[in-house]
């Protein structure tokens, strides 16, 4: 099962658009759960979608899922490290009218090839040869040596948006 998340704040069609070109196009069959944001005019009926979830919601899905795809917001980047999960990240951007500012993608610039279990996307075709990478390893466990184990800043994050568990 593949989890999709866009966050708490904004929507973000152009993500889930994507993502259903390259269901589409893959002809991946897999169960696909996805919390779209409020406002949000994506429709499929491929998806089993929600606006929102509470916290204990969310990470019911987020654990079941063999593979995360979300936008570049520190939360869902942290949760798939912490949790050892794969991810697949589409930064949203501002020339696009997605974000007030560029910050996730300069968060997917500062942790891309850090973690080989995480993928930062910027481009489409990029983001479709991800979501196949992430499909093909989801019965593979995450290494966990792939992980970094000392990492205060990553810590520090962690404590402050409440994330449980042995992070970075």
């Amino acid at each position: 099962m593949i989890f999709i998340t866009v966050g708490t704040q904004l929507p973000f069609d152009r993500l889930l658009e994507y993502f259903d070109e390259w269901r589409n196009q893959e002809g991946y069959a897999g169960k696909v759960v996805a919390q779209v944001g409020e406002g949000s005019q994506f429709s499929s009926p491929t998806i089993e979608m929600f606006e929102t979830l509470s916290s204990e919601e969310y990470y019911q899905w987020f654990c079941q899922a063999d593979g995360v795809v979300s936008h570049a917001g520190m939360g869902s980047i942290l949760s798939c490290l912490d949790h050892r999960k794969r991810g697949v990240f589409l930064p949203r951007q501002h020339a696009l009218g997605e974000h007030r500012n560029d910050h996730q993608r300069d968060t997917a610039e500062a942790f891309e090839g850090k973690y080989p279990s995480l993928v930062f996307c910027t481009e489409k075709e990029a983001f479709f040869n991800a979501l196949t990478s992430l499909v093909d390893a989801s019965q593979s466990p995450v290494d966990s040596t792939s992980v970094e184990t000392n990492n205060e800043l990553g810590s520090n994050i962690a404590t402050y948006l409440g994330l449980k568990g042995a992070l970075l």
